[in-house]
């Protein structure tokens, strides 16, 4: 009930508390009565309206089960005195007219309920709200894992989620030397160094549109064309990259660091999902992921090694290096490239 509510509610029954009192009042009076009979008969009338209209809201606000309306003692008592009240050819009794002054004074209930109602209410809307709050967490550190189609899925469907794109491109990225400076530095610094140069790639990643996967130690997995395809995947794959390298020359030297890193791309079809119960994992699997993570492993530092595919379809739009040859674990001799810069 809202305080607007409330005073006119308390201006209605400070009413009939008026008319009650005068009803009575006067109805004690002998000359009072005889000459005011009719008058006084239609002011009973007045107040076994409002007894009777205020008793049959109560009731009608327990619809569809008006019933539900008597299990409460106070309500049964209310329902009583009103019913008493309406005895007829006794409207002058002083038994009725004391009970009609406490039905009155009754009429203060239905505040004193709704005052319960809207504090539990208020209790009420608080719990939804810290709920709400703690949904909007849970959804953050979702999405923190998944993408947001996926965990939008996850949270409608329970069910295995896989898919395959025909087309898309995977990078891998590793910190030369990062093994070798995890010995020689506390662990508390080797966390901050890594946390540094990953939440610059982060950023860089949200900036391209596409979808970092997974951190694996100090090697760094991202996709494009994954989970929403794209017709520009690999040149936006390919431009990342090269961001990636100046992110880095960057933090080495803002912190005095002498870090480098070693890129792998490839681009093809990969199959991505969902994996795990407890803890959630968003991967790809397929050919193409082991290529690019290939690519990597046998880059040079510095360097963004790419495959012969990579180099077809964006040549014209970034310049490369060939390499040659090179035997790749798993997949033999493999013609290669580096790639060296956009020319737009």
């Amino acid at each position: 009930m809202t305080i607007r509510n409330q005073i006119l509610s308390s201006q209605f029954i400070v009413g009939a508390l008026f008319l009650s009192a005068l009803v009575v009042g006067l109805g004690t009076v002998p000359p009072v009565v005889e000459r005011w009979r009719e008058e006084l008969e239609n002011l009973e009338w007045v107040l076994m309206a409002i007894f009777v209209t205020e008793i049959a809201l109560r009731i009608g606000a327990h619809s569809p089960r008006p019933w539900r309306f008597f299990h409460k003692p106070w309500n049964v008592f209310d329902f009583a005195v009103t019913a008493l009240c309406l005895l007829p050819m006794a409207q002058f009794v002083v038994v009725l007219r004391l009970a009609r002054v406490v039905r009155v004074f009754r009429l203060f209930a239905p505040i004193q309920e709704s005052d319960v109602i809207r504090k539990k209410n208020e209790e009420l809307a608080a719990a939804l709200h810290a709920l709400e709050i703690e949904k909007a967490k849970s959804e953050r550190l979702l999405l923190n894992i998944l993408p947001l189609l996926i965990s939008q899925r996850l949270k409608e469907n329970h069910t295995i989620i896989a898919d395959r794109y025909e087309d898309a491109s995977v990078l891998f990225a590793d910190i030369v030397g990062f093994t070798d400076l995890s010995h020689r530095i506390p662990a508390e610094q080797l966390v901050a160094i890594l946390d540094g140069v990953f939440t610059r790639f982060d950023q860089l990643v949200d900036q391209h549109g596409l979808e970092k996967i997974k951190t694996i130690g100090d090697a760094y997995m991202t996709v494009s064309g994954v989970p929403v395809p794209r017709a520009d995947h690999l040149e936006a794959v390919a431009r990342l990259a090269l961001g990636m390298q100046l992110e880095l020359e960057e933090f080495n030297r803002a912190t005095g660091q002498k870090l480098s890193l070693r890129i792998g791309i490839h681009a093809g079809p990969v199959v991505a999902g969902v994996i795990g119960r407890k803890k959630f994992i968003y991967d790809l699997w397929g050919d193409t992921v082991n290529t690019a993570s290939r690519m990597e492993s046998h880059g040079q530092p510095g360097r963004i090694h790419v495959s012969e595919e990579v180099m077809r379809r964006l040549d014209g739009k970034f310049s490369f290096e060939p390499r040659g040859v090179t035997d790749i674990k798993g997949k033999g001799p493999m013609s290669t490239f580096f790639l060296s810069e956009a020319l737009d």
